[in-house]
């Protein structure tokens, strides 16, 4: 008798998993599969996954907002990190651990788990205009963080079209200006390091988010982040709307200092 295959075996096991854990109702449902494909910064396979449908972020910055992760597909966030890999969903980021390593995530602990937890087939892939229907009629909350982790320019646009327009209110940010389609600009804000950055982002049509020292002044066009220290805290990302790219009604840039 011939010997399967221990690499096909491998996926009849995988398969049967899922096959059980969708017929036991074991799927998480605070958490969705939106997207599986490729980056569309380096085309190596990303995922990218929705939550907070079920439990509010803790996240007292953001406030209550449905949160995106776009993660590496097959390789865990710490060791992609490490590996420089993570260049496949946050690009030329200066701020990436083979850089600077001032990336304000902490890899190991929420982000790794929902890695794990995709690895292991918890979670239920959704299309996006599915999930658009479920933001908007969601009780809690309607708002909407764009890359939670991860850039949003890593993902097909068309992916998060349908849940911008379904949301309230959204937040999203880019260090990917220099190849950024004009039409992201409605979405993001251009992550802005100097101000000299800040300013041939805006004069690209952005509107930026700048990361500023202590002693750096604000440009005549920039406010304080509301949800920061140095303006008190007054508000949070959830309650604010002002970082909706051009959306948004405020014309003026926002800066924050660095934390």
């Amino acid at each position: 008798m011939a010997s399967m295959n221990p690499r096909n075996l491998k996926k009849i096991f995988l398969i049967q998993i899922l096959v059980n854990i969708r017929g036991s109702g074991m799927f998480n449902k605070n958490t969705f599969i939106i997207y599986e494909g490729p980056s569309m910064l380096d085309g190596k396979d990303i995922v990218v996954l929705i939550s907070g449908f079920k439990t509010r972020s803790k996240n007292d910055k953001t406030g209550d907002m449905f949160q995106t992760w776009i993660l590496v597909k097959d390789i865990h966030p710490v060791e992609a990190a490490k590996m420089g890999l993570d260049v496949s969903i946050c690009g030329d980021c200066i701020r990436r651990p083979i850089h600077e390593n001032t990336c304000y995530l902490v890899l190991f602990k929420a982000i790794a788990s929902m890695w794990n937890a995709y690895q292991a087939g918890r979670y239920e892939k959704m299309a996006p205009t599915q999930v658009a229907d479920m933001i908007r009629n969601h009780k809690r909350t309607k708002k909407l963080r764009l890359g939670s982790y991860g850039d949003p320019l890593a993902v097909p646009s068309e992916v998060f079209k349908p849940l911008v327009n379904a949301a309230e209110s959204f937040t999203g940010y880019t260090h990917q200006v220099k190849r950024a389609d004009k039409k992201w600009s409605r979405y993001v804000m251009a992550s802005a390091d100097t101000k000299q950055q800040a300013l041939d982002y805006q004069k690209q049509g952005f509107r930026t988010f700048r990361v500023r020292a202590e002693k750096s002044t604000l440009l005549p066009n920039e406010i304080a982040c509301p949800a920061s220290k140095e303006a008190g805290r007054v508000s949070s990302c959830a309650k604010c709307s002002l970082c909706m790219g051009t959306t948004s009604n405020s014309k003026k840039s926002v800066a924050i200092i660095e934390h």
